[in-house]
């Protein structure tokens, strides 16, 4: 899905002639590389997770009408610091996928990446909708799903994940610990 609508994306951004319309395409080839290529690893530096959260990021951008409402705050002490690969991406996804619906003035996406000597934190919260598309269907929920079934694997007991829904917003805390390899 992710592919055909970012071919859609930078078809609707050719036709328009718009000029976003190559970054979009540099953008969607660091973000395919990455995945094909750069995560086949069993561990990556963080400072390569950030850079595909950003480009992810920065590719929905072209989807919105407003992205105002998108905010990605970090503060890292080690941008060497490693981490099992596309383990934050999923948690992104499933905000734009949820999240960025309905009346664009009260959507929102906030993250915040946190690194310290203390180990790891990524906060992501959106708006949420009980009437949300796709969020009644037999699949809703398999990607969190499957997250937690992956942190079990390559951090058993060395994680905290957190999920919270209300009535208008959905968060997700992960936290790693210090000593996580």
């Amino acid at each position: 899905h992710f592919l055909f609508n970012s071919l859609n994306v930078i078809y609707a951004l050719a036709v328009e002639k718009k000029e976003e319309t190559k970054d979009a395409i540099v953008q969607l080839s660091d973000i395919l590389r990455y995945i094909i290529y750069d995560s086949k690893t069993k561990k990556v530096r963080l400072k390569e997770e950030i850079t595909l959260l950003k480009n992810y990021i920065e590719f929905q951008k072209f989807r919105q009408h407003d992205s105002k409402n998108i905010t990605f705050k970090k503060c890292i002490a080690n941008d060497d610091y490693i981490i099992y690969p596309m383990l934050l991406l999923p948690l992104v996804e499933n905000s734009f996928k949820h999240g960025i619906k309905g009346d664009i003035n009260n959507t929102f996406i906030n993250i915040n990446l946190e690194q310290t000597n203390d180990g790891f934190l990524f906060y992501i919260e959106n708006n949420y909708s009980k009437n949300s598309i796709g969020d009644n269907n037999e699949y809703s929920g398999l990607g969190l799903e499957n997250i937690k079934q992956n942190l079990e694997i390559v951090y058993p007991k060395k994680h905290e994940l957190k999920i919270s829904k209300t009535e208008d917003k959905f968060t997700v805390t992960l936290k790693l610990n210090a000593n996580e390899d």
